[in-house]
């Protein structure tokens, strides 16, 4: 089973302080501070996304609501003017208004 994102990061997380700890060591296969600090910078980068991402969802969220709502109204408004053109004109003239009912 894949990582989560979260146990990603902390692994990450993990590895950047153990190379940390035992940069003496790691230097023999060019394991330092450097890979260390590229690692951090990566994943400082990756929360800022992160945190961007988690926003742009909450304000979608926000969007998608609107956007259902606006078109239940639209679907709300044309029933209504579908029954005051049935009740008002000839069925002969109803494809004008885009409607095709036969009753």
């Amino acid at each position: 089973m894949a990582k989560s994102f979260a146990q990603r990061l902390s692994d990450a997380r993990l590895m950047v302080a153990g190379i940390r700890s035992h940069e003496d060591e790691l230097a023999g296969v060019s394991l330092g501070e450097e890979k260390a600090a590229a690692m951090e910078a990566q994943l400082n980068k990756i929360r800022e996304l992160d945190t961007q991402q988690e926003k742009l969802k909450a304000e979608l969220k926000t969007c998608t609501a609107e956007l259902d709502k606006q078109a239940k109204e639209l679907d709300d408004a044309l029933k209504d003017a579908k029954k005051r053109v049935k009740l008002t004109i000839p069925q002969s003239l109803w494809q004008e208004f885009g409607m095709s009912d036969k009753k």
